[in-house]
């Protein structure tokens, strides 16, 4: 494992450190030395200690391989926890972390975004759909905002879906 290029780190069932390769050690800022022994939560940051710390409850535990994100270092990883068996028995777990590629972050973002008007939409069109069902209290004027509010946030969403093109594609949407 010394000579994978992604950080790898080798848990026991009680939650301490007993191995991590040189490429934990570069992405992490630490040395093998430091954190041989270590309890494993001082090794993350606040949601990831506790990802980390379940993932290897989990897989001492019984459970399957597990894969989770975590925010660390000031990059997203995905990391795969499996289990170390021996003897019939699990006695550890090895972590391999996977950094997530750059514009990660700026999809999720732009998921967020095309998500608002797209409830917008929605709310218009159920609006406009009460006015047409029979409801005497919906004028034309108030059908014809709807719409409009409803134009206007296709064409946002619009805007956003060239963003999602230009962000992973590095093209003009």
């Amino acid at each position: 494992m010394d000579f994978i290029d992604t950080p790898v780190l080798v848990g026991d069932p009680d939650g301490r450190a007993v191995y991590v390769n040189p490429s934990f050690e570069r992405h992490f800022q630490t040395s093998k030395d430091s954190v041989t022994g270590v309890a494993l939560a001082s090794l993350f940051e606040g949601g990831g200690r506790e990802a980390i710390l379940r993932a290897v409850a989990g897989i001492c535990g019984g459970e399957p391989t597990l894969r989770l994100r975590l925010r660390e270092a000031g990059r997203g990883w995905m990391v795969m926890a499996s289990p170390v068996e021996a003897e019939g028995g699990r006695v550890g777990v090895v972590i391999l972390l996977t950094e997530e590629p750059a514009g990660e972050d700026r999809v999720m973002a732009l998921r967020r975004e095309i998500l608002e008007p797209l409830d917008e939409l929605s709310q218009c069109l159920a609006d406009v759909s009460t006015g047409f069902g029979g409801n005497s209290g919906v004028s034309g004027d108030k059908v014809r905002v709807l719409i409009a509010d409803g134009v206007r946030a296709v064409e946002r969403i619009r805007k956003y879906a060239g963003g999602v093109e230009t962000g992973l594609l590095g093209t003009k949407g």
